[in-house]
């Protein structure tokens, strides 16, 4: 019987109704199509990223990883 192939998704990724993916997805990533593709970046708020990788919505803000994307901390340190 034939292996099936797996492939990681983490969290906060977005896959595309009707995507086939065929590799591993990076954090954050917008995968659509036939097959899979990376299209652009998704915030943790579920709104999409913009090109310098900041939300609009709740006004997070992102940086390249290894991994895919990580969330800048707030300036400050104090929580706020």
């Amino acid at each position: 019987m034939p292996r099936a192939n797996r492939h990681y998704i983490p969290g906060y990724a977005f896959i595309g109704a009707g995507a086939v993916v065929t590799r591993n997805v990076p954090d954050h990533a917008l995968v659509v199509g036939n097959p899979g593709k990376s299209i652009g970046w998704m915030c943790q708020c579920g709104e999409r990223l913009t090109e310098d990788l900041g939300c609009l919505v709740c006004k997070k803000g992102y940086r390249r990883s290894d991994t895919g994307l990580e969330e800048l901390e707030k300036e400050g340190g104090n929580g706020e």
